[in-house]
């Protein structure tokens, strides 16, 4: 069953007629057509000026109907149309009335501005040349009503010109604020992207850290066991030497790699935080006025500990989304749970919003919820950001597997 559109009807309608010019201006047409036929006195002409009459008419109304798609070929074609119609009656009709004003509108609206200067003059000389020296428009001895008439058709001319040139200005801009709009969109876009990269860098910066520890770990291991192993065969000297050996060029390899991700004024690298920071984390964000719960019950079984890198995943997700309940919703309560399992940790944020709600909202325009998203999707977990509808709280959960070693 097809939605109701929610917009109103004159709204529907001016976007359909913007999408189908030619079906507007053959209706149009039609009618002008509808409207010569029945003002002209066929009883009174002879059949041959009858068929003439129709004929110019229907050409006429086919080039009106053509004015927007291909306008240089209907207001030529409108010229001749006129000029033959004019010289075989002598006098104005009401669809040459009509062709004249559409003339001197379409030309402003659908023309370029020598095209537009080109065809308001010569639509100025053709109306005072057929008014001056064309017998039969009015009577040929009184020269001020000839010229009266050529003020009146000048007037005429110039409003339907002036109302072209409105309606071109108010289409340009339109189309100024669509393109401005354009271009913020792709701003926000391109602001989105350069959130993400920033924040990509700086995960593959701490996970040099991460790794970098972890293999100067190996290292030293690998040099303890080639020590200790002095009386033992030597293909296992060889084989510690070797590890030693791959772990030293592995770590080199990793700092040369990921080094460039560094600027040269950084400041010396600091302890990755993780896990058993958070409690010193939720002390400074209750020293803000934020009064924050850490609920972290370990599981029954024995559980190994988590990776540094996700350990270090989970701080910031909950140093986040902290800062995020200050922000945007003030001093209020706040609750951090961590759920421990073998190969998995969910940590949830929930906060209940102060008495003027939540001042805002780190959606898709914010580069912290874009943070955690990329730290999530790292490890192959999801996350969950908004209101929960049971509670009435604002919760950011965060699903964050590793693989047991």
């Amino acid at each position: 069953m097809p939605v109701p559109s929610s917009r109103p009807f004159p709204d529907r309608a001016s976007s359909w007629a913007r999408r189908h010019v030619f079906a507007v201006d053959a209706l149009w047409a039609l009618l002008w057509f509808v409207l010569s036929m029945s003002l002209w006195p066929f009883s009174s002409e002879t059949p041959v000026d009858a068929l003439l009459h129709i004929a110019l008419s229907l050409a006429c109304c086919a080039a009106l109907s053509v004015r927007r798609i291909r306008p240089w070929t209907a207001l030529t074609a409108l010229a001749v149309l006129l000029l033959i119609q004019v010289l075989w009656s002598g006098m104005f009709t009401v669809l040459s009335v009509v062709c004249v004003l559409v003339c001197a509108y379409t030309s402003r609206t659908e023309l370029g501005p020598a095209g537009r200067r080109v065809v308001l003059a010569l639509l100025l000389a053709g109306t005072a040349w057929a008014f001056l020296f064309v017998p039969g428009l009015s009577p040929v001895e009184d020269l001020g009503a000839r010229f009266t008439s050529v003020v009146a058709g000048w007037s005429t001319t110039l409003l339907f010109a002036l109302l072209g040139t409105v309606r071109r200005r108010r289409r340009e801009e339109v189309d100024r604020l669509v393109e401005h709009a354009r271009l913020l969109e792709e701003g926000r876009e391109r602001e989105l992207r350069l959130a993400a990269l920033d924040e990509r860098t700086r995960i593959a910066r701490e996970m040099h850290d991460v790794l970098a520890h972890s293999l100067s770990v190996v290292v030293a291991q690998a040099d303890g066991g080639r020590y200790a192993a002095r009386t033992s065969p030597e293909r296992a000297v060889t084989a510690l030497e070797t590890i030693g050996r791959v772990g030293r060029e592995s770590s080199r390899e990793l700092h040369r790699l990921l080094g460039v991700l560094r600027v040269e004024d950084d400041p010396a690298p600091s302890p990755v935080p993780g896990l058993d920071d958070l409690p010193s984390l939720i002390d400074d964000h209750r020293s803000s006025g934020l009064d924050v719960r850490l609920v972290d019950v370990p599981p029954p079984g024995e559980v190994a500990a988590p990776p540094a890198s996700v350990s270090l995943t989970v701080y910031r997700i909950v140093q986040e989304s902290l800062a995020n309940a200050l922000k945007h919703a003030g001093a209020v309560s706040a609750r951090v749970d961590l759920d421990r399992s073998p190969g998995r940790i969910v940590v949830t944020v929930t906060d209940r919003p102060g008495p003027e709600g939540r001042k805002g909202e780190d959606g898709a325009s914010g580069h912290g919820l874009i943070g955690m998203r990329e730290r999530v999707a790292l490890h192959g977990g999801s996350l969950e950001v908004g209101e929960d509808p049971a509670t009435g709280l604002w919760r950011v959960r965060a699903i964050v597997p590793w693989e047991d070693a």
